[in-house]
């Protein structure tokens, strides 16, 4: 089959100005160029500022005569921001001392007083200033990397410097593209309008958002699937999107798969981390996913009192995916089982599922790697309870939107098959 197929001589990551649409439309646009010296010397003035140092009260805005700078809206976050010669010194550091893996997500809007050109020096505490490349976006839809001419990184990795060409609307700056909970709002709108799918709150957060589950009709058998565990892991929660979109199309092979295997999907486990701009924790300054078996946050409880359901009910287990994002791959990572790991069909499955997809489109790459650790994370806790395949599945985070809507179908359509005729 030829339905899905990737652009010829194109790279899964995004380039370096490419205009990226929820549809998938991109478009070039055409960066100015800045001066190598003039870029040092604000650097240099970062520097000065002992801007990765201040640790004195939050503040959600500031400005100057050109433009005002805040985060006032979802996902909005920075720790401060200050006018410094005329330029903006903003500082980005983890919502919480516990935080150990470095995710630096940053997001603010920059209202214009007047056109121009304004100057931001963003450094970062605890993270490499690089762990994602800036993004912007004029209507919050459409986003696109910042070029390279736009954007200078200091030598110890530890400062950007970025210039924001200003019109007249307000842009929004920040380290991966926004989606936030009105995204999954809307899309659980959309399944709830489905006859073949139900859509029910599962539980709440620490701050009393909805952890929404969407399930199709109940079966013997049944396939799970997590997103967002972790906030700024954007790209999974792409892939997630168009995962599940291939597995409620209305193909013969989905719609064979969905009278055999009911779908659980709970996209968003950490809503009130999304809505808060977190680099990792829920609002219990814990990381979900390593909260798994020790259940100490609501939800992750939430996703315990739905198993309990299943095994009241009789429901068998088969599968359960992980969606998340990393810096390690420029397309899909999948941790999965290693053959010596209990029977052997956990890992059987996995490898019988990816070379699926490499006999399709050989050209594709992505990346298998059975691990096994000690951590309380979903792919041990689902594997050591269950003895089912859990897989921890990964997308880069410059992964292009467009490789992820022709790739993750073939991913979905090809673990139907693995688990319809294995």
């Amino acid at each position: 089959m030829n339905a899905h197929r990737l652009p010829t001589g194109t790279s899964a990551t995004i380039p370096t100005c490419t205009r990226i649409s929820a549809l998938g439309t991109t478009s070039s646009c055409a960066p100015k160029s800045s001066s190598p010296m003039r870029w040092r010397v604000w650097l240099a003035l970062a520097a000065a500022a002992g801007l990765a140092n201040v640790a004195s009260a939050a503040e959600r805005f500031c400005e100057n005569d050109i433009v005002l700078i805040d985060t006032h809206f979802e996902a909005g976050a920075f720790h401060r921001c200050d006018v410094r010669d005329g330029n903006f010194v903003i500082t980005i550091r983890p919502e919480d001392s516990k935080v150990q893996v470095p995710m630096p997500w940053y997001a603010f809007r920059a209202t214009p007083k007047r056109p121009g050109d304004a100057v931001v020096l963003l450094g970062f505490v605890g993270a490499e200033a690089d762990r994602f490349w800036p993004k912007v976006s004029r209507d919050g839809v459409t986003w696109y990397r910042l070029p390279d001419q736009a954007v200078a990184v200091s030598s110890d990795n530890k400062r950007l410097a970025l210039r924001i060409a200003l019109t007249e609307a307000p842009v929004l700056i920040a380290s991966q593209q926004i989606v936030t909970t009105s995204y999954y709002d809307a899309a659980s709108r959309r399944l709830a309008d489905r006859p073949d799918v139900a859509v029910r709150l599962l539980g709440r957060s620490i701050h009393g958002r909805p952890i929404v589950v969407a399930a199709t009709g109940d079966k013997p058998q049944a396939v799970l699937l997590l997103g967002r565990q972790h906030p700024p892991e954007v790209t999974g929660a792409l892939t997630m999107h168009a995962f599940v979109t291939a597995l409620l199309d209305d193909s013969e092979l989905a719609g064979r798969f969905r009278e055999s295997f009911q779908i659980i999907t709970v996209p968003l486990l950490n809503p009130d981390g999304v809505a808060a701009g977190h680099w990792r924790h829920n609002a219990g300054k814990t990381d979900l996913n390593r909260d798994w078996g020790p259940f100490t946050q609501p939800e992750t409880r939430a996703v315990r009192t739905l198993l309990a359901g299943l095994e009241d009910r009789g429901v068998a287990l088969r599968l359960m995916l992980d969606f998340h994002a990393t810096q390690l791959t420029e397309t899909h990572l999948f941790y999965t089982q290693r053959p010596q790991d209990g029977d052997g069909r956990a890992h059987a499955f996995a490898a019988g599922w990816l070379d699926r997809v490499r006999q399709r489109l050989p050209d594709l790459r992505f990346d298998h790697r059975p691990s096994k650790s000690a951590s309380a994370n979903a792919k041990n806790y689902f594997f050591d309870r269950y003895g089912i395949p859990s897989i921890t599945y990964e997308t880069g985070d410059e992964t292009h939107p467009d490789w992820i809507e022709t790739a993750a179908p073939v991913f979905a359509e090809a673990m139907m098959r693995e688990l319809l005729d294995p």
